[in-house]
């Protein structure tokens, strides 16, 4: 009898043991390998939880203390929200510096006000608006420019792929940090490939042979993905000889993982896994959109659209496999991890940028520099310039934006207090010179977008789908006029 009681208590210690083992959360000790932190993880994940990770807007799963995340702000030439940042000059007047150097020191401003902000906000935890967060930046746009008309010109560092690459990288390591652990914030060079244009943007199929794509159109990306280690990259609307770079198989895996040995995660533009189906029509369903995608490689979507309840048909039809969604959703978590999400917060160092360095007089003088640095005189006959008051008597500003400070798309609200090329001029030359500015409308009240002090209530609109105008109508009503 003693015998059986010893032996049943050698069986429920080890029954007892091996719960205790199982239960051990090795995703949260931060000396266990990567690797198996992230394959802990998911194994204690459903596979609608693992679904859940592969959206920008990615809710919070509590059970397992997983805040949200959201991905998706803007840093290309200071960050755009949430709050006051530094702001620096367009990222083609970075590119006019002919200074990588700089730039990374430009860019290292950047993330260190991204990670200060987001410790103010409770290390992300107040930051409530999608699309604000402030540790996933979808920038550099490393792009070739090569038509004016382009309405993203500025967003990129011109037309030649070497400038773009160098530069690329520079603000790739400086967004990133140089941390052997940690990543700072994470970077995402867009948009994969051959983006440079707005002519049917969301469905235009370029025909390009692989040479003219290897010389010109991804040597940038080539450099941000290898020299710069960028953990993220963004794809591109348009397709490519008749492929979505969405779910193009050879962008994707052949060259990007094979060729370049990218290791980190793929996000698409936003919304473009539904434009296989409304714009390119490569697909009849948001389910084969999603099966495609993720077959492809695309492990993120911007858009919060197909990679849910589509995403999710597809696995209960069969289309993709748990296998299939557990290789994007590890490529997430990692990036997460890189950052430090599921570390005790004493040991990033990230994680003690204080707050006050937000626009601090330090990163104001940056950015002047840099507007500095970033100027191009084409032109200086005579020595014109500078300007001696003493030969001078009146100076003409001319120009539509010569008045006010026109940031460009995608820019934050500034710390640093801007000046307008009429008020440089101005502080310049003093009240010993007469200054006549002429804002060079083209008519006597200038063709100027119609604002809401002319429509009040604002501008009530019906809008039919037939050219005879029956039916019934959709209504909008629109506070201001922009068409």
């Amino acid at each position: 009898m003693k015998h059986k009681t010893k032996s049943l208590f050698v069986v429920l210690s080890l029954v007892i043991s091996g719960t205790l083992f199982a239960q051990k959360e090795v995703y949260k000790d931060m000396d266990a390998p990567q690797h198996e932190r992230i394959m802990d993880l998911l194994s204690r994940l459903t596979i609608e939880e693992k679904i859940s990770l592969l959206r920008a807007t990615s809710p919070g799963i509590p059970r397992l203390e997983i805040e949200k995340y959201y991905h998706g702000n803007e840093a290309l030439h200071g960050i755009v929200r949430p709050g006051n940042f530094t702001v620096f000059p367009q990222a083609i007047g970075l590119a006019s510096m002919w200074n990588p150097d700089f730039l990374y020191e430009i860019s290292t401003v950047i993330s260190d006000e991204a990670r200060a902000r987001w410790n103010e906000l409770n290390r992300g935890k107040d930051q409530k608006r999608l699309f604000s967060d402030l540790l996933t930046f979808w920038s550099p746009t490393v792009n070739m420019a090569r038509d004016p008309r382009w309405g993203r010109t500025p967003e990129t560092y011109g037309e030649d792929p070497f400038l773009s690459g160098k530069l690329g990288v520079a603000f790739v390591k400086g967004l990133q940090g140089n941390d052997p652990r940690y990543l700072k914030v994470v970077s995402t060079p867009k948009h994969f490939a051959a983006n440079n244009e707005e002519h049917n943007r969301f469905e235009c199929n370029p025909q390009i042979s692989e040479r003219d794509l290897r010389e010109y159109y991804l040597p940038a990306f080539e450099r941000c993905i290898i020299d710069g280690k960028a953990q993220s990259i963004m794809t591109a609307y348009n397709a490519i000889n008749d492929v979505p770079c969405t779910l193009n198989t050879w962008l994707l895996k052949k060259v990007l993982r094979t060729d370049w040995g990218f290791n980190g995660y793929v996000v698409s533009d936003c919304g473009a896994p539904s434009l296989l189906v409304t714009h390119h029509k490569y697909v009849k369903t948001p389910e084969a959109a999603a099966t495609l995608a993720l077959k492809a490689g695309l492990d993120l979507e911007c858009g919060d659209n197909v990679y849910i309840e589509p995403l999710m048909n597809a696995y209960k039809q069969y289309m993709v496999s748990e296998a299939e969604i557990d290789t994007a959703a590890y490529r997430i978590l990692r990036a997460r991890m890189m950052l430090g999400l599921f570390d005790d917060p004493a040991k990033n160092p990230y994680n003690a940028l204080s707050p006050s360095i937000v626009g601090c007089e330090k990163h104001k003088n940056m950015a002047l520099e840099a507007a500095r640095q970033s100027l191009v005189l084409l032109k200086n006959e005579n020595n014109f310039l500078p300007i001696n008051p003493k030969k001078i008597k009146s100076i003409a500003v001319v120009g539509i934006n010569a008045g006010n400070c026109e940031f460009g798309d995608y820019s934050g609200k500034p710390v640093n207090v801007p000046v307008s090329v009429l008020d440089g001029i101005r502080n310049r030359v003093g009240d010993d010179i007469k200054i006549v500015y002429a804002p060079w409308k083209s008519s006597s009240s200038g063709y100027e977008m119609i604002t809401k002090a002319n429509f009040p209530n604002g501008l009530k609109a019906e809008y039919y789908n037939n050219k005879h105008l029956q039916g019934t109508p959709q209504v909008r009503t629109d506070e201001n006029i922009n068409f």
